[in-house]
């Protein structure tokens, strides 16, 4: 009995020194993997049970069910050191946890699927937690909920965000100032610079005190032609910003495609070629004028100028909306001549 107890000791080791190198870490083992591997010898059903009990017992495989089959995961060894070292309840919790990965999981769904009470969950957590096996975070969907996952992980973008969030809040700085960069990097590869005229761009004024001053020009951008290649792509976009110093973090493709569509639903880059290419719609120094014009504040001339600004004529008009608009008739009980809303609504519309 005891070399039979060694020969599937050692056949296990085998088998599972096997899957590791053969397999990716999250592959679903089924029986016909096993025997595939060609380490139990004469393909013995019995035998293979036997090794991957072994196994299962030493917390390196884990059993699962799948579509009524038998299926098996691979532990790592670190991992199952950890299980070795936890009581039943927490080994249970320990592996819900692990389940879930890079998005972790809610206590409340970790109480519903080991079944624990309360008292026993909380208890179970704290101690996991307190030997850093896990950890808890903090998911920008669900702000209110508390919620773990393994402490050696990093939370995915699902969980925090991405890069535009600052502990769980929307950094709005952040994002206009790179989104600033990208358009004004995708302006300088989509006009070109006007030579400029045999006059030059330089005039003679004359300044208060008599005195000939000279001022320079603004530059004069216009669009390149049909066919130009020269267009950015995300990959370029991307490389040129994690290049420019302004972000502290480095950024992925994915993030920068966000904010390109941004951009391009403010009307201020156009994507060519189903998302391939870029074209930015305004010149350099018009993007550069706008981004240093700061939004116009209550008492400013362009605010109160808004104010006059009528958006839509049948909404914003007292007819439009106007219950009794179907009495309305020129000289009768309801009428325009003496209609209280009309003369003010034209007022604020028209300023006078």
């Amino acid at each position: 009995m005891a070399s039979a107890g060694s020969q599937v000791a050692e056949l296990a080791s085998k088998l599972y020194d096997a899957c590791v190198s053969e397999f990716d870490p999250d592959h679903l083992f089924y029986q016909n993997d096993f025997l595939n591997l060609k380490v139990i010898p004469k393909n013995d059903v019995a035998l293979l049970l036997q090794c991957t009990q072994s196994l299962v017992d030493q917390n390196l495989f884990r059993l699962l069910q799948k579509d009524g089959k038998l299926t098996w995961r691979l532990i790592d060894r670190e991992d199952a050191e950890k299980l070795r070292n936890l009581s039943p309840d927490e080994a249970m919790v320990y592996n819900v946890i692990h389940s879930t990965g890079r998005t972790g999981i809610w206590v409340r769904h970790i109480g519903s699927r080991t079944n624990l009470h309360k008292s026993i969950l909380d208890r179970c957590l704290k101690s996991l937690e307190g030997k850093n096996y896990i950890k808890s975070l903090h998911n920008v969907k669900y702000p209110s909920r508390k919620m773990y996952m393994l402490a050696g992980l990093a939370p995915s973008e699902e969980v925090t965000g991405g890069a535009w969030f600052t502990d769980g809040v929307l950094d709005a700085n952040f994002i206009n100032t790179v989104a600033g960069f990208i358009e004004f990097t995708v302006s300088k590869l989509s006009w070109y610079e006007v030579p400029a005229s045999d006059s030059g761009r330089n005039k003679r004024i004359k300044t208060a005190s008599g005195k000939a001053d000279v001022k320079s020009e603004e530059k004069t951008y216009l669009p390149y032609p049909h066919g130009y290649k020269g267009y950015p792509n995300v990959q370029t976009i991307t490389a040129a910003v994690n290049s420019s110093g302004i972000t502290p973090v480095r950024l992925g493709d994915e993030s920068v495609v966000q904010l390109m569509e941004m951009l391009c639903y403010d009307n201020k880059l156009v994507s060519l070629g189903a998302g391939e290419f870029y074209r930015s719609l305004h010149s350099p120094n018009v993007v550069q004028a706008n981004q240093k014009r700061k939004p116009p504040s209550e008492g400013d001339d362009l605010a109160i100028a808004n104010k006059h600004l009528v958006k839509n004529g049948m909404t914003e008009a007292p007819c439009g909306q106007c219950p009794v608009f179907r009495l309305c008739s020129p000289g009768g009980a309801v009428s325009p001549e003496t209609c209280e809303y009309f003369d003010p609504w034209l007022s604020n519309g028209l300023g006078f």
